[in-house]
């Protein structure tokens, strides 16, 4: 005799009617998005409007970038060359001030001499030497001598010479060594003799000297001939040194004429006092709107 099921097992019964209808789609879906995809459908790519409205903001314009510190900024009487660029939200910076303070006109000369382009940026304060006052850039050091109304270039590879380190400066930056000592009381006619004389044959670096503000005062005489130092040609002043690179370099293109950072060389062979080469602090400017 067959007994009835009881009714309190009904309500466990399992429900495999959703599972077989989704199992069922897949079934017929699969195989039709597979033939879609074959024949080039695509499925159609998310809206992006939203999202550029939302990086140039509400009314469609790019939002501005954040202000940013600029690297260096006008003073009273000079300029103000930051050693680092300030970061967001600070409030004083270290490096270096050029300026005409004390009668003393180190920013008018520095400027007229091309400033950063053929000087570089200072690497010192301004500093009471034997010589009157001083002060150090990349690429030179302008001195104003007591009693003088001026200031002027120091013969810096002369003065290199004179102490000893014409072999150094050869070994380790190609410079080289002093050849034609410049005659006493020359006339100005001479130099662009001698000019022509080592530099007939390296028309670029003359182009590089008649575009520059002052060549006589920014390098002084030519005192070497042209030498070839494998990765460029170089020829060597009172004050400077230039090199003509042979092939592309980061910061310069084949052909091109540069002026060697000799205030940096004279200041790795320890020829200015400690003290100077120490940055000054000065307070930031407002920071000001990058342009977009």
């Amino acid at each position: 005799m067959r007994h009835a099921q009881p009714d309190y097992l009904g309500s466990y019964q399992r429900d495999t009617s959703k599972g077989t209808l989704l199992a069922l789609v897949l079934a017929v879906a699969a195989p039709a998005l597979v033939v879609a995809l074959a024949v080039g459908w695509r499925p159609p790519a998310p809206p992006i409007a939203p999202v550029m409205m939302w990086l140039r903001g509400s009314d469609g314009v790019r939002a501005p970038a954040a202000p940013a510190l600029p690297a260096d900024w006008p003073l009273a009487d000079g300029w103000f060359y930051a050693a680092s660029p300030p970061q967001a939200g600070q409030t004083d910076a270290d490096g270096y001030s050029v300026t005409d303070a004390d009668g003393i006109p180190f920013w008018t000369e520095y400027q007229s001499l091309g400033g950063p382009q053929y000087l570089g940026s200072p690497r010192s304060r301004r500093y009471s030497g034997d010589d009157g006052m001083l002060q150090v850039f990349q690429r030179g050091v302008l001195c104003f001598e007591s009693g003088a109304s001026s200031v002027t270039v120091v013969p810096l590879l002369d003065r290199l010479h004179a102490e000893g380190h014409d072999a150094e400066l050869a070994l380790q930056w190609g410079v080289p060594e002093l050849e034609v000592p410049v005659p006493d009381a020359a006339p100005p006619e001479r130099m662009a003799e001698r000019l022509h004389w080592l530099l007939g044959e390296f028309p670029a670096f003359k182009t590089y000297l008649d575009a520059s503000p002052d060549t006589q005062e920014l390098l002084g005489w030519p005192t070497s001939q042209v030498r070839d130092v494998g990765d460029y040609y170089t020829v060597r002043f009172q004050s400077g040194v230039l090199q003509q690179w042979k092939q592309d370099m980061p910061w310069a293109k084949a052909g091109d004429v540069t002026a060697a950072n000799v205030g940096d060389i004279a200041i790795a062979l320890g020829g200015f006092p400690p003290d100077a080469l120490e940055p000054e602090t000065a307070q930031t400017p407002a920071p000001v709107a990058a342009t977009p």
